[in-house]
Order: structure tokens, then sequence, then C-alpha cells
């Protein structure tokens, strides 16, 4: 017969183990006499917690552990407890802003039993994600506690440290086990702030600043430099020992460091070529990898943001082709004209970091770092069609004109998008592995880690030995001598100055927008990093940089999307989780170190010098265009704009239960969508315009955007909506 099911739920707080001493207590009197079970095989509640009271009762002999009290008190429904079982007490961490968004990866339960003599505790990790009933789905470790909600509470808080809890999945020992769990508690006991969901909770009592009695923060020039140098080199020596203190990270770093060198290669590979196209040769493909090993190993030891990845882009390669065009026009030397733009616009772009200008892009909001991101995702994509089109123009346009020759070769344009199209479906697939059934946990994640590398080289192979006769576009050689040499910029004609100036302007606009919109893309909170921010640091790091690459000739460079958010997912550990209504792979620890970039941008050394007459040989331009599109597709996962789009073309009833959708009417957040959308329309009409004087002006259209967002925006959308939408973060 039907029964009736009783629920009670209350939010607990977590405990604060800087003024709560009990907590540190907890964990130092149950710690070393805790029962821990690594990697258990079990996937059914009833049984997981049976094996751990039966550990306990062996344990401690003398105990009295009876286990009908312990059913009694543990489950809600005893009588059928093996066959539906019910907790009557469980904490999980919840975000307190979307009802659905409950941490289902670990769970505790906890239970009072008389007749024992003292608390304990037992810990469990699953070996595989397990499905543990409702509202315990996919959850990796269960803890089992006495003496009621206070020790569950202490270690509920531990457990809310993402971080800390795939270290204790990935433990080797129980030893391992004890020291991780003392030693967070330890830390959060002497912080002034713990950290819930990634989310720092301050303690207001010990709420400290820079601010002055008079409550405002002193300015004076540098001061944004000189912060932001003393928080990079307390945690410099951790940059590099964060990617060497285990086995995992270890091995993190290399599978990350190999797919740097496959998706920067054929991205600097593909801006040479349209450099090359844009300048005559001047700016060629050997000239953008020189630049991109010398720059990135440059910004590898000297920038703030180890994360971030420098290349040179589309509004650069833009900007070099309207300086060619002007010196070509005038009669004034091209590198000449370069350099002193270059030297320019980085004078202004020092200037900015001393006066802390990087401080107003606080008002920049989540619209215009998805906008910007989608923008760089559909560049790929217009690239990749561009090259489809222009490879069925040469190579199958003369078939139907009846033209024989080079004219007339239909095998190219389809072995090209076979390569395109392979690559990208590949690469997609076996980085879609992790969640699959198959294997262990540890093989699935590194088959994942490196799939950009199996997919190139599978279809390079394919097209070098199935396809050997037929022809395949490739990037020309130009003599090395004319790679790097210095450029006299001084010698640059007087009636030349103002025109370097005034195009040195909108440059030092478009450096700033773009970098600083890169790093609040990889500095979001959803990713969950430590070791803080250096806006104004990195832009003046940019700045010396590419004063160097201007007078020497080589592309300038700035942070790069989709290139520095790959670079942070591929260093991270992820999860699949229950997340704004849907099951979506969230970060939990990123490996905040250098040595994969550095690593990287090393080996790029002798590609340079021995191996960029047979990359073009061996890896035809088609395979270059599906990394392309698999780095298009993958910046869009989480990009919540993208997401938005979707919704238009989705069933009503199958809208997930975000927390914008129960908090603004359907209509607001397609209307917002829009207009999102019409923002990126202008910014492709700008970014793609015919005219390279046009798209001068993008980097002045994106910073439009913001007082677009705080100015007018509002006047049609109210603003309680939009802070739901697209608060600032």
């Amino acid at each position: 017969m039907p029964e009736l099911l009783c629920r009670t739920e209350r939010v607990e707080h977590a405990r604060n183990f800087k003024t709560e001493v009990r907590g540190l207590m907890d964990v130092d009197h149950l710690i070393e006499r805790a029962c821990i079970h690594r990697n258990m095989a079990h996937s059914h509640i009833h049984t997981i917690l049976l094996t751990l009271f039966s550990e306990l009762s062996s344990r401690f002999p003398r105990e009295r552990f009876d286990l009908a009290l312990f059913k009694n008190a543990v489950f809600s429904v005893s009588d059928r407890d093996s066959r539906a079982p019910r907790l009557h007490h469980k904490l999980q961490s919840y975000s307190g802003t979307d009802f659905f968004d409950v941490n289902q990866t670990w769970i505790v339960t906890y239970a009072q039993l008389d007749g024992l003599k003292q608390s304990h505790m037992a810990l469990a990790t699953l070996e595989d994600a397990t499905n543990l009933g409702l509202e315990m789905e996919e959850a990796r470790i269960v803890k089992h506690t006495k003496s009621a909600a206070e020790i569950a509470r202490t270690f509920g808080t531990l457990l809310m440290n993402d971080s800390l809890r795939q270290s204790v999945n990935d433990a080797a020992d129980d030893d391992q086990i004890r020291d991780l769990l003392t030693d967070s508690a330890k830390s959060l006991s002497q912080q002034m702030t713990i950290q819930i969901n990634g989310v720092p909770i301050t303690d207001d009592d010990d709420d400290k600043n820079y601010k002055t009695s008079s409550g405002f923060c002193p300015y004076y020039p540098f001061r944004g430099l000189i912060k932001d140098f003393q928080r990079r080199m307390a945690n410099y020596k951790s940059d590099y020992l964060d990617g060497i203190k285990d086995r995992r990270s270890i091995s993190k770093v290399i599978s990350t460091a190999i797919f740097l060198i496959f998706t920067i290669l054929p991205t600097s590979i593909a801006y040479g070529m349209l450099n090359e196209n844009n300048t005559s040769g001047a700016i060629n493909v050997q000239k953008v990898i020189l630049g991109q090993w010398i720059g990135s190993l440059f910004f590898g030891f000297f920038g703030g943001q180890q994360l971030l990845i420098l290349s040179t882009t589309a509004p650069l390669s833009i900007y070099i082709a309207v300086i060619y065009q002007v010196a070509q026009t005038n009669g004034w030397d091209f590198f000449q004209m370069y350099a002193s733009v270059g030297v320019y616009a980085m004078g202004i772009l020092i200037l900015s970091s001393v006066f802390q200008l990087a401080s107003l892009m606080k008002f920049t909001t989540r619209s215009t770092e998805e906008i910007f991101s989608v923008f760089i995702a559909l560049a790929l994509v217009i690239k990749v069609i561009m090259a489809i089109v222009h490879v069925y123009t040469h190579g199958y346009l003369g078939c139907i004109n009846n033209v024989a020759g080079d004219l007339c070769d239909p095998a190219e344009p389809l072995l090209f998008i076979f390569l395109l199209f392979g690559t990208t479906w590949l690469s997609m697939t076996i980085i879609s592995f992790r969640s699959s059934p198959y294997l262990s946990r540890w093989k699935r994640d590194l088959v994942s880690d490196y799939a950009l590398p199996i997919a190139v080289l599978v279809f390079a192979f394919i097209s070098f030995f199935g396809f050997s006769d037929v022809k395949k576009e490739q990037f020309q050689i130009f003599p090395r001598e004319t790679d790097a040499f210095f450029v006299s910029f001084f010698y640059l004609p007087a009636e030349a100055q103002l025109p370097a100036i005034g195009l040195a302007i909108p440059l030092a606009i478009l450096f700033f927008m773009d970098q600083l919109l890169v790093t609040n893309t990889v500095d979001n909170k959803e990713n969950k990093l430590k070791k803080g921010s250096a806006h104004h640091w990195d832009i003046f790091v940019v700045a010396i940089l590419n004063i160097g690459l201007s007078i020497f000739g080589l592309p300038w460079m700035h942070g790069a999307l989709p290139s520095a958010f790959l670079h942070l997912k591929a260093l991270s550990d992820v999860e699949d989780r229950l997340h704004n209504g849907y099951i979506q792979t969230v970060i939990v620890h990123v490996r905040e170190t250098r040595l994969a970039t550095l690593i990287a941008h090393t080996i790029m050394i002798p590609i340079y010098f021995f191996l960029v007459p047979y990359i073009t040989v061996f890896i035809p331009t088609s395979i270059f265009n599906g990394v392309f599109l698999f780095m298009a597709f993958s910046s869009l996962t989480g990009n919540e704009f993208w997401e938005r789009i979707l919704l238009i073309f989705t069933e009503q009833r199958a809208y997930p239960p975000t927390h914008y959708i129960r908090r603004v009417p359907q209509r607001i957040v397609h209307q917002f969508t829009i207009i999102e959308f019409i923002q990126l329309a202008i910014l492709v009409a700008i970014g793609f315009a015919q005219y390279h004087y046009v798209e001068m002006v993008f980097p002045i259209v994106i910073a439009a955007f913001i007082p677009f967002r705080h100015f007018i925006l509002p006047l049609f959308i109210r603003k309680q909506y939009l802070e739901a939408i697209d608060g600032m973060h």
C-alpha cells in the first residue's frame, strides 16, 4: 500500500573555520581514526553505508555498534531499505541561487546512535560516478558521521572545496586523504575567507582592504602595476611547482603542451598565410611562427596570468594590411611605418597600465565578453567557409567551364572537405570519450586529453599515404634571413609621423579591449582560479613585448580566444554535473602553471628551424581548417549567449530551469538575446567589411558596447531583469 513521505529541509551555513574552533577540533579528533574506503565498487547507497558500518564495527570491537539501531537512524524507510533506500539526514552543497544547482558529486549523512562512547567517521570514494537515487545522483564521495549535524557540517564544509574533493578522489592511499583533509581544515582556519563552489564567503568582521581612514583607496600612478607584481610574485614559485606536484599534474601538463602545439601552430600558419596575401609576403608564415614562440616564451616567464595564450589575430592582420596599403600609397617604407605605429601604440598602452585604465573593465558584463567569444568562434567558421569556397573555385570551377589543367581537379576540393570535417569529427568524438562508460576514468581522461593531436595525426597520415597523388594547398617558404631584422623606424619621414600616430590610437584601443576581454574570460569566477589576476601588469608586459616585435618586423600579438580558454580547460579537472538545468561539464580544479605554455613554445623552436618545410608537405591546410572548426565548437561550451540563441528554436516545455528562465519573462529573455545578436551582427559587418578602413573601427565598437549596456539598454529592459540575465562578475 502506498505511504506518505514527510520531508523537511533547511539551509545550514557552512562552517567558518577561522571563527569556529570546533571545525578544526572535529578534524583533529576524527581524521586519524577514521575508516576510509577508497575506490569502492558498490553502486547502491544501502550497500555502501552498510559496508562502512561493518568496517567501523570491525575496527572498533569495544564499541556497541547495533545494526538495527543504525538502520533506523540512517534510513527513513527501514523495512525496505535494501530496495528503495531513503536517508533521514543528508548534507549537500547548494548554490543558493538556483533551486536545481545542488552539487551531486558528494553527500554527507549522519546519525546519533545510543551506546557509543565516542564519535566515529567513515569515508568512501567511489570508483565511478554513480546514481545513488533521488537527489543523490552521480555521487563520488560519501561520508558517514556520528554526533549529529555539527560534525557533518564540519566535513560538509571541507567537501565544498572542489579542488580538495578532486584530490581526495585521486589520492594514492588513506594517509594522503587524512593529510589532505587536515591540511585543508588548517588552511581554512588561517584564511580570511572560505570558498563555497568557488565563490568566496567573507567574514564581515575581518573585511580588511586598502582603504584609508577616510574610506577611499589611495590612488597614485603605478599603483596597479605594483599591486599586480606583488600578487604574482607571491605565487611565482608555485606557478612552476603546481605543474609537477603529482603524477596527474605532470600528465596534464604534457598533454596540454602537445594540445597547444596542435592548436597554436595551425593558427600561426593560417594567420601567416593571411598576412602574406595582405602584404605581398612582407609578413609571412615563418615570421608569425618566429614571433609566436619568442613572444609566448617572453610572456610565459614574465606575464601575470599564466593561462593566457598570446597570438596574432584577425583584427591585427587587418591593421597590418591597412598599414601596408598606407605605406605603398605614399611611397613610405612598410617596415618603418609598421614599427613606428607599433611603438606609438605600445607607448599609449604603457600609459594605460601606469594610470590603471584597466580598472574600467570592471564595468564589463558577461554579455560583452560572450558576444566577443561568439564573434571569435564565428570568425573561425567564416574562415573555414572561405577556405572551402577558395578551394572549390580553384579546383572545380574549371571543370564546369571545360578548362583542363590545374583549374579542373575535382579530387582536390573533395579531399579538402573530407580532411576538414574528418579532423573536426574525430577530435570532437574523442574528446567526448570522457563521458563514455568504457575503460576506467583515468584512461578516458588520458585519451580525451590527446583528442586533437590524435585527430590531426590520423588524418595527416590518411592524406599523406592514402592520397599522395592528389593536389593539396600548401603555404610558401621564404628565405630565412628575411624573417627578422632590425628596423630603422627613426628614419621614417616627418610627414609620415602624424599618420603613424593616427593609426596607433585605434590600434592601442584594439590591444586594450582584446587583451582585457580575453583576461576577463579566463578570470571568470566559474573557472575557480585561486592566484588572482594581473590586468595592469599583463598590459605592461604585452606592450613591452610588442615594442620588440615591432622594431624587428615581427607580427604583433596579444591574448587570444579561443586558445586561452582551451588552454585553461586542458589544464582542468572536470565533472559532469547538473548545472543550470543541464548536465554540463563543470570545472572543479585548474592547475595554474606556466609549464605547459613554456614547454609547448620551447618545442616550437626546433619546429621553426627544422620542420616548417616538412609541415607544409605532411599536413595540408585542410586539416588546419578542421582544427579551427574544432576550436570554434569547443569555445561555445558554457556560453550563455549561444545557449539563449538555441532557446529561440527550442520548444518551451523543454527549456532548462536556469536562474534567469525562472526570474525573467520569456519575452524579455528573447528580447535581450535579439539585442545581443544585433550587436554580434554589427561586429561581423565591421570585422569582415570589404574596406580595411572600415575594419579599423572594430575596437571602438566593442568599447561602445559597455556604455550601451549600462545607459541605453536599461531604457528598454528593467534593471532587475538585466541583473538576472547579465550581471557583472
